[in-house]
């Protein structure tokens, strides 16, 4: 990758840490990953997860870079025994600690799905399995919930690094990488309202209102219909479990490349800080 002589240019008064009039072309890529981000809305498909995933994987290798430069590591060593950059250090851990949430959520997924499939492929319509399925998704939603609400506190209570523009963009890359983490759990654990799925229930098809229901909500229907012993279209329900599985398996590589680069980011960090 090209270098600059000068990335940044410092200034220390206030404690500053400022952005270079002109840049290193890293930062306006950081920056318009950044926009693009922010601006396509709230993921609530496993497609639109996808394209999220790929944006913070993207998004995280330009940061990497960005941390790589001797500029950058020199003005974060200055500011190694600050609080901003423990806030930063906090935040890096916790990217991991919520991705590494949702990839134990898609194994289990995945484990399950797959083994609904065999047991339907074996007994058809069984409110045993379905009463197993339903019950696994019961402990997979209340763990998410538990990782939710902690990422409520956190959004509520988070401030921004005053005077400090290059640690207020990794702040930012943070929020932005826990508000997309965010959906991936939120998709996973499916709606709060137990009306849609009560509703899908009692429905043969998903009705025009209905059209932004995904694969998870949609077996998740289907097995609470089996376990209450209801007659089921078990071919419409393989065939949503096979869609479900490679949404599954596709969220989940997105997850595990943007895991990898989160580990690669920290040791980055702790290496400027602690030299």
């Amino acid at each position: 990758m090209a270098s600059s002589p000068k990335v940044f240019r410092t200034s220390f008064h206030a404690r500053s840490i400022s952005l270079p009039s002109s840049p290193h072309p890293i930062i306006p890529e950081v920056e318009e990953i950044l926009r693009s981000l922010k601006s396509s809305g709230v993921a609530s498909s496993s497609s639109s997860i996808r394209n999220h995933l790929n944006g913070l994987h993207d998004l995280h290798g330009c940061l990497g870079d960005l941390l790589l430069l001797s500029e950058t590591q020199q003005l974060l060593d200055k500011e190694s025994n600050g609080r901003s950059v423990d806030q930063i250090l906090d935040g890096s851990l916790r990217l991991l600690d919520v991705s590494g949430v949702a990839k134990d959520s898609l194994f289990q997924m995945k484990e399950f799905t797959h083994e609904l499939q065999s047991a339907l492929r074996r007994k058809g319509s069984d409110a045993k399995e379905a009463g197993k399925y339903v019950a696994c998704r019961k402990n997979v939603k209340t763990s998410i919930q538990k990782t939710l609400r902690a990422l409520k506190h956190v959004q509520a209570t988070k401030k921004e690094h005053e005077s400090l523009c290059l640690l207020s963009m990794l702040g930012e890359v943070e929020q932005v990488t826990l508000s997309v983490l965010e959906s991936v759990l939120s998709l996973i654990s499916g709606p709060k309202d137990k009306s849609l799925v009560s509703k899908l229930m009692h429905s043969k098809s998903i009705s025009a209102e209905d059209k932004n229901v995904n694969e998870f909500e949609k077996i998740d229907a289907a097995m609470r219909s089996i376990a209450a012993q209801k007659t089921a279209d078990i071919s419409s329900i393989q065939s949503d479990l096979e869609s479900l599985e490679s949404g599954i398996e596709d969220i989940e590589k997105g997850i595990e490349c943007l895991f990898r680069q989160l580990i690669k980011n920290r040791v980055t960090l702790l290496n400027i800080i602690s030299h």
